[in-house]
């Protein structure tokens, strides 16, 4: 068996995706195990009122340390609650400057987490593949908030140079079809958006912990 650990905030913790629809973790999991031939079982460690140095602390935690451990397959959405933080705060104050040093102090949150995680996994010496997953953009209309996606989603891609670390760009594909793939207020993935979610995951594969075989796109 296959286990497979969501953390982070209210995107993994599955917002947006109605009552009787799975979010895009448990379909993502149904999708390995097709390919990986064995039951992926999941684990979410989520809240949406987690912002990314709640996720840091987190780690220190046992329970959250024993599910990473004896996971294969960790998927880590961590920012959109400190983004959505920083922009109420830049709705009211125009503060630039307050604005994108919160973006500067996510990243150094993400990146304290990632190589968290990088150190417990190599002290197992065992195969696994993280998924680190990017932001969208519910504010398309404001120029600061864009920049802000950008430069973090860069960032996040810039983490994942090389298995088994990967990153989901999700502004990639959601921008410009925001109403399509997001709910109402575009803060989180539709039933559609989560689907898609899903799908896109699927496609990077699981070559570093499965022997390389074809995904059906």
């Amino acid at each position: 068996m296959m286990r497979y650990l969501a953390i982070g905030d209210g995107l993994c913790s599955g917002i947006g995706a109605s009552f009787l629809s799975p979010g895009f973790i448990h379909r993502h999991a149904r999708m390995a195990e097709e390919v990986l031939k064995e039951r992926v079982s999941v684990t979410s460690i989520a809240r949406s009122t987690y912002r990314s140095n709640d996720i840091y602390t987190l780690l220190e935690e046992k329970r959250v340390k024993d599910a990473m451990k004896d996971s294969g397959i960790i998927v880590l959405s961590a920012g959109h609650q400190d983004y959505i933080d920083a922009m109420n705060k830049y709705k009211e104050n125009k503060n630039e400057t307050e604005f994108f040093r919160s973006l500067k102090t996510c990243k150094s949150n993400i990146d304290d987490i990632v190589q968290k995680i990088k150190d417990m996994k190599s002290e197992q010496n065992d195969k696994y593949m993280l998924i680190i997953l990017g932001l969208h953009n519910p504010y398309p209309e404001d120029e600061n908030a864009e920049k802000w996606i950008k430069n973090f989603n860069r960032y996040m891609e810039s983490m994942a140079r090389k298995p088994p670390i990967y990153a989901l760009n999700i502004h990639q594909y959601f921008k410009g079809e925001e109403e399509k793939w997001c709910t109402r207020d575009l803060l989180y993935p539709n039933n559609d958006g989560h689907r898609e979610l899903a799908r896109k995951m699927h496609e990077i594969g699981y070559a570093a912990i499965h022997e390389e075989v074809p995904v059906n796109k």
